[in-house]
């Protein structure tokens, strides 16, 4: 028998707060001109089951293209403990 799962009830679900920041710093070299900006974003998902970070940290040169990017996702139980982790270095290849 098949079920229509588009009627099932879905007010059981656990309500999940999101949160985002943003911080640019901006890189002067001694003439006080600019060589380059750090961008470093977190956004947090929590619920009562636990949360996930994940923050995303760019470094761009002065003409605002990427240079390398470091994004690093964790994953939290609901009594914050680390259950999992991962991190990727991202370094675009010139065409």
């Amino acid at each position: 028998m098949d079920k229509d799962v588009s009627s099932q009830d879905v007010s059981t679900q656990d309500d999940v707060e999101v949160g985002d920041d943003l911080l640019i710093d901006i890189v002067l070299d001694e003439n006080g001109d600019v060589i380059g900006a750090i961008s470093d974003e977190v956004i947090v998902a929590t619920s009562s089951k636990g949360s996930v970070v994940d923050e995303i940290i760019d470094v761009l040169d002065a003409d605002g293209n990427l240079v390398v990017e470091d994004e690093k996702i964790t994953v939290y139980d609901a009594d914050a403990n680390i259950v999992a982790q991962t991190e990727e270095i991202r370094i675009p290849l010139e065409g």
